[in-house]
């Protein structure tokens, strides 16, 4: 039984000034940033890729990720909790120790009601937050201190989502608000000082903060508005130190160009969105047909995908792997060719398996997919593939593919593809791909599936159950052999991953 799965990850780009125009230094002074974009709402229940960074700031959650690279920055730490939880012998109750002393900046007290509420505020269905899902399995009580969180079953990932920001402590009156409310009340290093929608926002430091997590400068201006193309000038003028937005694709050559690549100034950075060319295999063409699925991986131009996209290399990086590289587990496997198709393997095993050689694929008729889509069918053309493609909304995509029945052979698909009933991709933990993309269970709902390969096998699904179960670095090390099998047999196939963290000039 082999699943496919090409894959290519997308990476950013930071650029630095020579001078810095807030006087930033090793400590004290401003870090000017500018972005394009409004922020509609600041309430850590309505979080998203865009806040996360204020978040990170301005929120002691119980842990925390560790200011250091991946992936040993995504190994969450006790932050406001003393230190790690009791946990029961069910491995269902975990019983965490807030520090004492803790003090919002206001000089309010920190206690594990504060946490126990933004919880429960989180699952409030009036809400309607993201992240209510991602807790929907948790009961939590409090008492001074003390913090109980019993879960619906053992699950090894709860310190990493509390590291998350929806997790953010909050004053015991902090109401709940569909439209959401500012939290200026800050327990992290900084705090919400001043907030003028789409205009401009504050951070200073708390006062009170007493924790390890970094806090060098005095405060943080965040200027919104404007495009792209100003915010650059006003980096590279000396007008500000960053620029927090995903450069557009077309203006990256042109910054390459000036300022090289991991020299001074321009940094590359890996990003956390992948992209995948999901072979469905409950399909008649290839259902129990393992050779095929690994043809397509072994013809695949993972490389050639990459060229004909914006940005290319500098935004693309072709990848054979399910994990994102900047998720725990990730290892390097090299299971299938990064540079070019290996098409001599490929017509050996497609050969007396093509099965009438039609094949149906599925992709959004917008950004560069329907191009990607297009190499793809070029390329499989060459192993006896005969490939449709079809543009269809993603809302119609997620529909139709999410019923198990559904003829397809192939989705073109991007995080848009997939969903899920727990966590978005931006999760840092191997089981928010592996598991939801791969596992029996989300391929057997009447609809609404996020395991679009219809992947659905005892013995994986008995292996990522135990890994699950795990936490730390032992459910890492038990995931990423996981992902070595299953790309190995081949449910996927990952061609044009991306991995798509926020682009910034500083």
């Amino acid at each position: 039984m082999r699943v496919a799965l090409a894959v290519v990850l997308t990476s950013a780009l930071v650029l630095a000034v020579g001078r810095a125009p807030g006087s930033i230094g090793r400590d004290g002074g401003t870090l000017l940033v500018t972005t394009p974009l409004a922020l509609a709402t600041l309430d850590p229940a309505l979080s998203g890729p865009a806040k996360d960074s204020i978040w990170y700031a301005t929120c002691a959650t119980l842990t925390a990720f560790p200011d250091a690279p991946a992936p040993d920055g995504l190994l969450p730490q006790p932050e406001a909790a003393a230190g790690p939880p009791a946990i029961s012998g069910d491995r269902r109750t975990y019983v965490f120790t807030v520090r004492r002393g803790l003090r919002f900046n206001d000089g309010s007290p920190l206690r594990a009601a504060n946490f126990a509420w933004a919880l429960r505020r989180l699952q409030d269905p009036t809400m309607r937050s993201p992240g209510a899902d991602l807790f929907s399995d948790m009961t939590v009580t409090a008492s001074g201190l003390s913090l109980r969180v019993r879960l619906a079953k053992p699950s090894g990932d709860v310190l990493t989502r509390l590291a998350l920001p929806f997790a953010c402590p909050v004053p015991l009156d902090f109401p709940a608000d569909p439209a959401g409310v500012t939290l200026t009340v800050g327990s992290g290093p900084y705090y919400i000082a001043s907030y003028v929608p789409a205009s401009q926002l504050v951070l200073r430091r708390n006062p009170y903060y007493r924790g390890t997590r970094p806090h060098h400068v005095d405060s943080v201006v965040i200027a919104m508005g404007g495009d792209v193309d100003s915010d650059i000038k006003a980096v590279q003028d000396g007008r500000a130190d960053v620029l927090h937005v995903v450069i557009p694709s077309e203006l990256r050559q042109g910054l390459v160009q000036r300022y090289g690549v991991n020299k001074r100034q321009l940094f590359r950075v890996w990003g956390r969105d992948t992209a995948a060319l999901v072979l469905n295999s409950s399909s008649p063409l290839f259902k129990d047909n393992t050779a095929l699925r690994k043809a397509v991986n072994l013809a695949v131009d993972r490389a050639e995908i990459v060229r004909q996209t914006p940005g290319g290399f500098l935004s693309r990086v072709p990848t054979d792997q399910i994990l994102p590289r900047l998720v725990p587990g990730w290892r390097d496997y090299s299971l299938y060719p990064l540079t070019g198709p290996d098409m001599p393997r490929a017509r050996k095993l497609a050969h007396g398996n093509e099965r009438g050689g039609q094949a149906v694929l599925y992709t959004i008729p917008f950004s560069v997919f329907p191009d990607e889509a297009q190499v793809i069918a070029s390329t499989l053309h060459e192993i006896g593939l005969d490939v449709q493609v079809k543009l269809l909304s993603q809302d119609v995509i997620k529909a139709k593919a999410g019923v198990p029945g559904e003829r397809y052979d192939m989705i073109l698909a991007g995080g848009w593809c997939c969903p899920s009933s727990r966590f978005p991709l931006e999760y840092p933990d191997p089981a928010s791909a592996i598991v939801r993309l791969l596992g029996g269970k989300n391929a057997r709902k009447p609809a609404g599936n996020t395991n679009l390969a219809y992947f659905d096998v005892f013995t994986y699904n008995r292996r990522m159950a135990a890994a699950d179960r795990l936490a730390g670095k032992a459910r890492n090390q038990a995931f990423s052999p996981i992902s070595k099998r299953i790309e190995f047999h081949a449910p996927h196939t990952r061609p044009p991953g991306r991995t798509s963290g926020p682009d910034a000039c500083r």
